[in-house]
C-alpha cells in the first residue's frame, strides 16, 4: 500500500515547490508532478499516476483543483478511485473520522462536490475575464492575439527550428505529415495548423 502524491501547476512560469515540500512532509512513497493545464485529464503525469495506483493505495493532493478544474471530471475521478479501492486525501478539505464509514463517505462526497463546483466556477470566471480583456483590447486596437508557438519569430530557438523544418518539408510536397510530425516531435494536428497558417 503506497501513499501516492500528485502535484500540478498550470504553466511553466509557476513552480511546484510548495506541493513537493508537502509530498516530502507526508513521506509520499511515489510522487507524480507536472506543469500542465487542469482543464482536462489528458495529462502525461496524471495518466502515469492513474496507471500506477493499486487497490489499498492512497492518493493525496494539496487541493482538489490540482486534479482537475472540471466538475464532471472530478466526480468521475472520485468514483473511479472508489471503484478501484484507492483512498483519497485532499489537504484543504477537512478529514472526517466519525467512526461511521457511511457518514464519513457522505461528508466527503458533499465536500468534494462543493469544491468541484467551486473549482469549475473559478475556471469559468477566468475564461470570462479573459474574454472581456480581449474584447477591450480589440476595441482599443491593441489586441495582438495568441502568440504563435511555432513561427519565424518564436522566442524559443527550438520552436523556430520546428517551424523552419516543418515549412521546408511541407514545401517538398512528397513527405507525409506523420513523418514530419515525428521528425520534429510535434503532433500531426500542429503540423496541419502550420500548413494552414502558412498556406502551404
Amino acid at each position: 500500500m503506497a501513499l501516492v502524491f500528485y502535484a500540478r501547476v498550470s504553466s511553466e512560469k509557476q513552480n511546484l515547490d510548495r506541493q513537493l515540500a508537502r509530498a516530502k512532509e507526508v513521506h509520499a512513497d511515489k510522487i507524480f508532478s507536472e506543469k500542465y493545464s487542469g482543464k482536462s485529464l489528458n495529462r502525461p503525469a496524471f495518466k502515469k499516476m492513474m496507471n500506477y495506483l493499486r487497490e489499498g493505495d492512497t492518493l493525496q493532493v494539496v487541493s482538489l483543483d490540482r486534479l482537475s478544474r472540471d466538475y464532471n471530471d472530478i466526480k468521475k475521478l472520485i468514483q473511479h478511485l472508489r471503484d478501484i479501492k484507492v483512498s483519497f486525501i485532499v489537504d484543504d478539505l477537512p478529514q472526517t473520522n466519525t467512526g461511521n464509514p457511511l457518514v464519513d463517505q457522505f461528508m466527503m462526497d458533499m465536500m468534494v462536490q462543493l469544491m468541484g463546483f467551486v473549482a469549475q466556477n473559478e475556471r469559468e470566471k477566468i475564461k470570462e475575464r479573459q474574454a472581456q480583456g480581449i474584447k477591450i483590447a480589440k476595441a482599443a486596437g491593441v489586441y495582438t492575439g495568441r502568440k504563435i508557438k511555432y513561427g519565424a519569430n518564436a522566442k524559443d530557438p527550438r520552436n523556430r527550428w520546428v517551424w523552419q523544418t516543418v515549412t521546408s518539408d511541407l514545401r517538398k510536397k512528397n513527405i507525409p505529415i506523420s513523418v514530419i510530425a515525428k521528425k520534429v516531435g510535434i503532433s500531426r494536428q500542429q503540423v496541419y495548423r502550420i500548413k494552414k497558417r502558412e498556406n502551404i
